[in-house]
């Protein structure tokens, strides 16, 4: 049984299930809702979020009851004993490493993951079946006919601006940061250079900002909005649709890229985090095939 602690907004939750899903052998991944239950006011450490996944019809996951979770978290002679019986295992993930799972545990009966997991290591052999489980429902007609049109472009190329909630509060910024207009421009000269008719569709939580400080005024450029709360997820589906990527520091864009069948080229940036004391390895975040863009 693997039981998978959710946190954090719609792609971080993937992440989340991903990763079980790379540990469950094909059987369900159990959800632990209790923290996004818990937490549904915004404090100056994070942004309070729901249970996001519902979205997708075919995951393979299911709510786990509170007789599960207490294997993990009771402490009665009856629970230790079942623990070193069966063995069970709680992985919290330090900061961001990447964890080799089978090196570090070999094979445990029961395994409760509490971390991010923000790596395609753990869920790279599944890619055709999380293809699968992360089917978008069909877009509404205004989203739609910008599919057509991402479709209907020979170079379609997605930009991901986030700026909202990483600067609602000083913690916050200081963690993730937000990534210059220069990291844009880099990416965006080095496609021009070795594409033509490049088609650009904007997606931000700032679209205001994007427009005023991207200078993309251009009769290729489409910046989508409207896709607000419970509707984000669409632009994260019309980025999928896409051949090119420009990514954000956000695991949001990461999926939009990642879930894209169209073998295009994809630029993430290297200063993932602001923070100097969150050590992380950007090549466990971002796939071999894709390129990481420094600003240094």
């Amino acid at each position: 049984m693997v039981i998978v602690k959710l946190q954090g907004g719609l792609g971080n939750q993937m992440f989340q299930y991903a990763a079980g899903r790379g540990l469950s052998q094909g059987s369900p991944v159990y959800i632990d809702h209790q923290f996004l239950e818990e937490n549904q006011t915004d404090s100056p450490h994070f942004t309070a979020r729901k249970y996001e996944l519902q979205l997708f019809k075919n995951i393979k996951a299911v709510k786990a009851t509170a007789k599960q979770l207490a294997i993990f978290n009771k402490n009665s002679f009856y629970y230790r004993l079942y623990r070193r019986f069966f063995k069970t295992v709680i992985s919290r993930q330090i900061e961001n490493e990447y964890i080799d799972f089978e090196k570090a545990y070999g094979k445990p009966v029961n395994t409760y993951l509490d971390g991010y997991f923000q790596s395609e290591k753990y869920f790279k052999h599944l890619r055709n079946q999380l293809l699968g489980d992360f089917e978008f429902p069909a877009l509404d007609t205004d989203n739609d006919n910008i599919r057509k049109k991402i479709e209907a472009s020979a170079n379609p190329v997605s930009i991901h601006v986030r700026r909202g909630d990483y600067l609602k509060s000083p913690e916050v910024y200081k963690i993730h940061g937000v990534l210059e207009v220069q990291y844009y421009q880099q990416t965006l000269n080095l496609l021009t250079a070795k594409y033509a008719d490049l088609t650009l569709f904007i997606f931000s939580d700032d679209i205001d900002w994007a427009m005023k400080n991207l200078n993309l005024n251009s009769d290729q450029t489409c910046y989508v909005s409207g896709n607000q709360s419970e509707n984000s997820w669409k632009d994260m589906a019309l980025m999928s649709y896409c051949k090119h990527h420009i990514i954000a520091n956000s695991s949001f864009s990461w999926w939009g890229a990642w879930l894209s069948k169209s073998n295009g080229e994809v630029f993430a940036p290297a200063n993932w985090f602001n923070a100097n004391n969150v050590k992380f390895n950007i090549h466990d975040f971002i796939p071999a095939n894709w390129h990481i863009i420094s600003n240094e």
